[in-house]
């Protein structure tokens, strides 16, 4: 999950060291599937990527070679939400993503500047 401008904040982003460094896990993969939804209530629409993981460049890998990444923002019908710093996904897509954990759960790190097209 991500929060929205994170990445904007941190001037560090801009250099690649830093976000290899931040990253607990660098993972490459296809992405097969990306779908955008609205919450329960209607009030947040989020897109959900689905990973096919390849190779593990950093990072004990997990279980299973399927990942779903999970951001703020995307398109429903004539709906859309853009999230600042956020990055898109789009099918078919050969990607390299930056992660880090924290409390159990994963976040990109820089949001678009961790997430690199191969």
């Amino acid at each position: 999950k991500q929060s929205g401008g994170y990445g904007v904040l941190i001037a560090a982003c801009a250099e690649k060291s830093y976000i290899i460094e931040e990253a607990g896990y660098i993972i490459e993969g296809i992405v097969e599937k990306v779908e955008s939804k609205w919450n329960e209530e209607r009030t947040l629409i989020s897109t959900y990527a689905d990973l096919k993981i390849e190779k593990y460049v950093k990072g004990t890998p997990f279980t299973g070679n399927k990942l779903q990444i999970i951001t703020p923002g995307g398109i429903v019908g004539e709906i859309g939400l853009a999230v600042e710093d956020q990055p898109i996904f789009h099918k078919g897509t050969k990607i390299r993503i930056h992660l880090q954990e924290t409390n159990g759960e994963f976040s990109v790190v820089c949001g678009t500047a961790g997430v690199i097209k191969l």
